[in-house]
């Protein structure tokens, strides 16, 4: 049987990603703060796990089922780095992927940064990230 292997126009990853295993909080539209650890981070987006208890208060009708681009949050993390290093983002959820019974990995895209988050983000991949 041949390997399948992604083409080019099959990759919507648009940047490297970095291992990053962080607690990090989502805070829904409502305000509610959901927490979650981080797997990688990239200059567009980070990706994280969470419980099936975040992925219904994401999605209650199913975070597999609907349709993701809708749902925005925001991102606040403290970066392991010296300095200012707190991340503030809002995000778009892009990806859902079912890692077992209760597990889930979704991948979020930073939509805008708050605070120089951005710039933070650039100074924490350029001195502290080695590309995975």
């Amino acid at each position: 049987m041949a390997a399948f292997k992604l083409n080019e126009k099959d990759e919507r990853r648009l940047g490297h990603r970095y291992p990053l295993q962080l607690q990090v909080d989502l805070v829904m539209e409502d305000g509610k703060i959901l927490p979650a650890e981080s797997c990688n981070i990239s200059d567009n987006g980070i990706q994280f796990k969470c419980d099936s208890w975040v992925a219904d208060e994401i999605e209650a009708r199913g975070i597999q089922n609907h349709p993701l681009d809708r749902i925005t949050l925001k991102l606040i993390a403290d970066l392991p780095m010296s300095g200012e290093n707190r991340l503030y983002s809002r995000c778009k959820v892009v990806a859902a992927r079912r890692l077992s019974q209760h597990e889930y990995l979704l991948g979020l895209e930073f939509m805008d940064f708050e605070n120089n988050s951005g710039n933070i983000l650039k100074r924490y991949i350029k001195e502290y990230c080695l590309p995975a």
